[in-house]
């Protein structure tokens, strides 16, 4: 388990992020509507994937769990912009974002302890939503509180 509580909260409070029109309306786990959530402004999918089992682990409460990856989907409507580098400026404010995310405590019981970022997918179309999109990976480690 990680805190993804810690991850959303630090996520939609970012001054940067909600300059971009990133905030807790606009942010959603595991979205899997046939429709788009929002239809004039970017949303963010976030897709929590596998948690391996860690490498090495002692009997100590505080210990790191392997990270979970997460794939960071940032979709914006088709009609409204076909311009991918509004879609970069997001992750681009992201990958700030989770530089600052160290021993983040979270209303789940867990405390994210950092977050790695890993790399970016090419220019999508996604036709289900008709929104250009892009996604960034990252790992994220965590701990129980």
């Amino acid at each position: 388990m990680l805190s993804r509580n810690a991850f959303f909260q630090a996520l939609v409070s970012d001054p940067v992020l909600n300059g971009l029109g990133i905030n807790e309306d606009t942010v959603f786990h595991n979205y899997s509507n046939e429709e788009r959530p929002t239809t004039a402004t970017p949303f963010v999918i976030l897709r929590w994937g596998v948690q391996p089992p860690p490498v090495f682990r002692d009997d100590d409460e505080g210990d790191v769990n392997a990270p979970e990856t997460l794939r960071f989907w940032v979709h914006w409507p088709a009609e409204v912009t076909n311009d991918y580098e509004k879609i970069v400026k997001i992750l681009d404010a992201v990958d700030d974002c989770v530089k600052e995310m160290r021993d983040l405590p979270g209303s789940d019981g867990y405390t994210l302890s950092f977050v790695r970022r890993g790399g970016r997918s090419a220019d999508h179309l996604d036709e289900g939503f008709n929104t250009i999109t892009k996604n960034g990976t990252y790992q994220v480690y965590s701990r129980r509180s």
